[in-house]
């Protein structure tokens, strides 16, 4: 390992203990505001660790209104491209859930609430028995997420850029000539199956009733 490796382990160690501290002397609303946003910001960096990298990837994809700029679209592409469980992207969009209750209310909320207890009881990524209080459910299922999401984000090999595959002047020019033979081809054909319509029947032709033909009087 690397000592450039080993530094960032540290620094992501130093920042997870530093997080569940936080979360531990934070208000209910500033624990669910607080975790949903180091989560949002792990997933940001778990995406920018697997897609190819680029100087302008932040403001085509992750800043303003780009597709991954909010939570819930870094939640579905960790998903998609294999980054995260489908019993992990359901904690998640509960913990967004969760966030979106305390952040869309004025009136003072917690973790006791009925609708935002049941669903810290449901996070399938905590350890505690149902019986526990609901803010620990909340925070063990969201300090286990982030150390999971930190290892997957170490794992993680961005793809390459594509290498240039326009077609050379040499391959544009055998192509031009391809198409050409086509377009000859297609007239020769043409040609050949005018010349073999007999004449006879394209004299016979006529607007009015066949000779032979007998209609009834009107």
């Amino acid at each position: 390992m690397t000592t450039t490796v080993y530094q960032f382990i540290q620094k992501q160690h130093a920042e997870f203990t530093a997080f569940h501290q936080a979360l531990t002397n934070e208000s209910d609303r500033g624990c669910a505001l607080f975790a949903a946003a180091f989560l949002d910001k792990a997933l940001s960096d778990l995406l920018y660790l697997s897609l190819v990298a680029d100087k302008r990837i932040e403001k085509d994809l992750f800043e303003g209104t780009a597709p991954l700029s909010s939570f819930s679209a870094r939640i579905k592409l960790a998903f998609y491209l294999g980054k995260i469980s489908k019993e992990c992207r359901a904690d998640l969009d509960t913990i967004r859930r969760i966030r979106n209750e305390f952040a869309h209310h004025a009136e003072l909320i917690s973790f006791d609430d009925q609708s935002i207890a049941g669903r810290c009881r449901n996070l399938q990524f905590s350890y505690h028995e149902r019986t526990q209080q609901p803010r620990s459910h909340f925070t063990a299922a969201v300090s286990r997420i982030l150390a999971m999401l930190q290892a997957t984000g170490l794992s993680s090999v961005a793809p390459l850029v594509k290498p240039d595959d326009r077609p050379t002047e040499t391959e544009k020019a055998e192509a031009r000539a391809q198409a050409e033979l086509a377009i000859q081809d297609l007239a020769k054909s043409f040609s050949s199956k005018t010349e073999a319509i007999p004449n006879a029947s394209v004299k016979g032709a006529s607007c009015g009733k066949p000779q032979d033909a007998s209609y009834p009087e009107d």
